[in-house]
């Protein structure tokens, strides 16, 4: 029973997520003039000094291309297995476009999304072994091989829909279904219509997820250069429910040849709002005896062009957790490191 506790336990993972855009940009000299007045108006000067109006407003028919890199780094150690350090690191890699088709007469925008590339490496190591896997899609034979990349395989060159806000929040993906039929395909068309409907669920809320961490949450209201907004996020640490309190302040606002550049800075507080509970299928009770997260970013928001330009993010999560059922107990010990780059090709 301690030995389910403690792979529950080496299983909790969490992602906090500042997000982001960008944009590949060929243009003219009287195009870029254009892209230095555009959303002008979304600053607004007053004798306390300029506000902005923070707003995703790019212009049909742009496209956008990125580099994305989320790196991964975590250590545990269990009680169970004599306090011996496993390591685990993933990479990942995605170069995708979007493409702006609809824009609505409420801002929300919608884009044509495709993956051009993606790569992967993934490695875990304690002191008596290690393993190490690799996906990259530039290598078909890798990728059909490896089932565990499945996913991965049925997003290259396959597009499909999200809708985002003004304010950068994903709502809806859709025009998914290549993507469905690849994986049923490597099921070899056996799953029952319940276990389709498990896939799609899986699939839509990873790739929501994923491609949130292209845009900013941004405030309904203005804010003033040099000043703060915040909000709490719903979060959880494995059954633990919790909360992201994520503040942000405008540091700059510069005029560019490439448009209205606003400088952000990012701070996050991982914050627990229970620390014990218990399952009572199995009789296991759980508790957070220790846990300190916490994140920081720099985000360049292009006002002009409707898109975050560059975002550097880093986040780290530690956590003590204890599994006690009939006198017997087992501990783990867990830490995370993520960091995560958006670039301009």
């Amino acid at each position: 029973m301690l030995k389910k506790a403690v792979f529950f336990l080496l299983s909790i993972f969490i992602f906090i997520s500042f997000s982001a855009c960008d944009k590949v940009k060929d243009l003219t000299d009287k195009k870029q003039q254009v892209t230095e007045s555009r959303n002008e108006d979304l600053i607004i000067k007053d004798d306390k000094g300029e506000k902005v109006n923070l707003k995703f407003k790019p212009s049909l028919g742009d496209i956008f291309r990125y580099k994305l890199k989320i790196q991964q780094n975590s250590t545990d150690k269990s009680s169970l297995n004599k306090n011996k350090e496993i390591k685990s690191s993933q990479i990942l890699e995605l170069y995708y476009t979007n493409e702006v088709t609809e824009i609505n007469e409420s801002g929300i925008i919608t884009f044509k999304v495709r993956y051009d590339s993606v790569k992967m490496d993934m490695s875990v190591s304690s002191p008596d072994s290690s393993i190490s896997m690799s996906y990259n899609s530039n290598k078909k034979d890798e990728a059909v091989k490896n089932k565990d990349f499945m996913l991965f395989d049925a997003l290259v060159g396959r597009e499909f829909k999200a809708r985002v806000t003004s304010l950068g929040e994903v709502t809806t993906l859709y025009d998914l279904e290549k993507v469905y039929d690849y994986i049923y395909k490597e099921y070899g068309d056996t799953l029952k219509s319940s276990d389709k409907e498990i896939v799609r669920k899986s699939i839509e809320d990873e790739l929501k997820e994923l491609i949130q961490t292209q845009f900013q949450m941004l405030p309904e209201k203005e804010v003033y250069v040099d000043s703060t907004w915040s909000y709490n996020q719903e979060a959880a640490l494995g059954n633990f429910p919790a909360e992201n309190v994520l503040t942000y302040k405008i540091e700059s606002l510069n005029r560019t040849e490439k448009g209205i550049i606003i400088g952000l800075d990012a701070n996050l507080v991982f914050k627990v709002i229970e620390s014990s509970f218990k399952d009572k299928s199995s009789g296991l009770s759980y508790k957070l005896e220790d846990v300190k997260g916490e994140g920081s970013g720099k985000i360049e928001l292009n006002l002009s062009r409707g898109c975050i330009s560059k975002k550097d993010t880093k986040k780290y999560l530690y956590a003590v957790i204890s599994a006690s059922a009939k006198g017997q107990s087992a501990k783990v010990e867990k830490s995370d490191e993520i960091k995560l780059s958006l670039e301009l090709l």
